[in-house]
């Protein structure tokens, strides 16, 4: 589909697209870079423009290759029922969080800023790339300022968030499966950007808005 190549392509350039779910889910866009290509200009976009904390979405097999989990799952294995942290992750119905650990690269002197924030994910998305997870806890420490969110092993067979439907995206147009995202909030209302305004943003700036049911039909 020429819409899908099109985004993939903004995305290989160092544009961000914007990411829609669905009305009956969170009815939230995502503003997204792909992660190879972030740097401070674009994570001051995501913090100043989109609005939401940003967080990196990786796929199930990194997670695996960096020996992580979900943090309910991590707590589920490892942590006392009656402890604060079990008490914390008693499932609530209809919310299925995929966060896992927040990070820092251990050369940063905070990593707060946007070139720190921007160089951590760089880094981790080349120990990635190049087959280093050994080296994770060597070059990176937590807890930092970057969360993780893992996307689910089977995808959009398995979930339908905005986690699955960007790594199913970039899977199947051959793009590296890591990228950064922001959900995108009205300053003025305080609350999620609607479907229209959101729309409406994408086309004052020029970027590709893709629609989770569009993604649905050609990956589900």
């Amino acid at each position: 589909m020429k819409k899908f190549e099109d985004a993939a392509r903004s995305l290989a350039d160092g544009k961000p697209i914007l990411l829609y779910d669905f009305d009956d889910r969170e009815a939230e866009t995502d503003l997204i870079y792909l992660a190879e290509n972030i740097d401070e200009k674009a994570v001051a976009d995501l913090r100043l423009n989109a609005g939401a904390p940003l967080t990196v979405y990786i796929s199930w097999d990194m997670g695996q290759a960096l020996g992580l989990d979900t943090y309910l799952d991590f707590v589920s294995e490892n942590a006392d029922a009656g402890s604060i942290y079990g008490a914390l992750s008693k499932p609530t119905p209809g919310f299925d969080p995929r966060f896992s650990i927040t990070l820092d690269f251990r050369e940063n002197k905070t990593g707060c800023s946007h070139v720190e924030t921007a160089r951590t994910i760089r880094e981790l998305c080349a120990l990635l790339k190049n087959g280093d997870a050994e080296k994770f806890a060597e070059l990176f420490r937590a807890p930092g300022h970057i969360p993780l969110i893992i996307g689910s092993k089977g995808l959009l067979k398995e979930r339908n968030g905005h986690t699955e439907l960007i790594m199913a995206f970039a899977i199947n147009q051959g793009l590296f499966p890591m990228v950064v995202a922001s959900e995108m909030i009205d300053a003025n209302s305080g609350h999620s950007t609607s479907y229209d305004d959101a729309q409406k943003y994408a086309e004052q700036r020029g970027l590709d808005f893709i629609g989770g049911n569009e993604l649905m039909e050609a990956y589900g």
